[in-house]
């Protein structure tokens, strides 16, 4: 189970998800781990130290493709498990 963290700023993104709501979230992984990030994956949504489960809802969007570190940023939906 791959790990998304949010920062503490994004406190609104944090309590939407806390209630229920589904948030959008962006990651940075390498393309190796592209596929450890797709629709059904469940994963763990951390912030703050606190850890809550969530499943992705959303197929993977591709923002940034061309890193200079060579990993890939992805545009997810995730909700509360």
């Amino acid at each position: 189970m791959r790990s998304i963290n949010i920062e503490a700023e994004d406190n609104i993104s944090i309590k939407e998800f806390e209630d229920g709501s589904s948030i959008q979230v962006r990651v940075i992984v390498s393309p190796e781990e592209k596929s450890e990030y797709e629709k059904g994956k469940k994963v763990k949504v951390i912030s703050e130290g606190n850890e809550m489960k969530g499943k992705i809802v959303s197929d993977p969007i591709l923002i940034e493709r061309k890193r200079e570190d060579g990993k890939l940023t992805l545009s997810l939906i995730v909700e509360k498990d």
